[in-house]
């Protein structure tokens, strides 16, 4: 396999689906694998997280970045066969939000009444930390210096009820930022350009179109032609939108896919299982 690829496990936002209508975005929510330079690392646990490539339950440790801890970005974790796995260790690393920190929030999330199994009933070791605003991972997913050549992971703040991590990881001469469940608004928009330029892959929130805008203008997404011209605007060379509404079926996203890609050339809409080299 290519030592420098992102691989979609989910693509979908808000709420996870199924049907004959989403075979071909998928159902799966937000999950992404990046390799660089033989290196792995996971961006959320949406329902995604599930269905890991196999190659990954060998590792014996993995990094896990959490944008937020909303729950469609959770809601792969306690299933997920990784963890299942004893052996395993998970290096999970997520910004405090409300008062707690990556810890608090995973156990307030897998806890009575709303989860009956708690992380320490995991068959995994599953260990937390803080998400600085920079940050070098090691091969076994561990904070580590600058020199010893890992995948460097930088963080900024975006817009989005509760907060959001906004992700730029960074290794084998290439970059992925990763921008889900943030509004690029107009004063976000000038350091989100600065944060995400020339990146060699940029996958950015676009759940909802134009005409849906006006009523989903504060949920914290952004419209996907936003998301376009935000590609465009900070030179990615390639871009896929993420965060696919629930409601929005194959059909809807393959008719606007003419667009965006009108808006910014090599863009489109992310797909469950797709697998992109840098």
């Amino acid at each position: 396999m290519d030592d420098n690829t992102v691989t979609i496990l989910g693509a979908r936002g808000s709420m996870s689906v199924s049907g004959a209508e989403y075979l071909r975005y998928g159902g799966a929510t937000t999950c992404v694998l990046v390799r660089l330079s033989g290196k792995s690392a996971l961006l959320d646990a949406g329902t995604g997280l599930m269905n890991p490539p196999p190659d990954l339950l060998d590792a014996p440790s993995l990094p896990l970045l959490l944008t937020h801890a909303h729950a469609d970005h959770l809601l792969g974790l306690p299933l997920c066969p990784y963890v299942m796995r004893r052996g395993a260790r998970l290096e999970v690393y997520a910004a405090r939000r409300g008062g707690l920190d990556a810890e608090a929030q995973i156990r307030r999330f897998l806890s009575p009444p709303l989860w009956p199994v708690g992380p320490d009933a995991l068959p995994a070791d599953i260990r937390f930390h803080d998400l600085p605003a920079e940050l070098y991972l090691d091969a076994d997913g561990r904070a580590a210096s600058r020199e010893a050549g890992g995948i460097r992971v930088a963080s900024m703040a975006g817009a989005h009820p509760g907060g959001v991590s906004l992700l730029r990881l960074e290794g084998g001469g290439k970059s992925v930022v990763f921008m889900t469940d943030c509004t690029l608004t107009a004063a976000l928009r000038p350091a989100a350009l600065d944060f995400a330029r020339d990146c060699s892959l940029l996958l950015c929130d676009g759940q909802y179109s134009d005409e849906e805008w006006p009523e989903c203008a504060g949920f914290g997404h952004n419209s996907w032609r936003d998301a376009a011209k935000f590609a465009r605007e900070c030179r990615a060379r390639q871009a896929r939108i993420v965060h696919h509404d629930p409601f929005h079926t194959d059909a809807m996203l393959d008719a606007a896919a003419a667009e965006i890609e009108a808006l910014c050339p090599g863009c489109a809409f992310a797909r469950e299982g797709e697998a992109i080299s840098l």
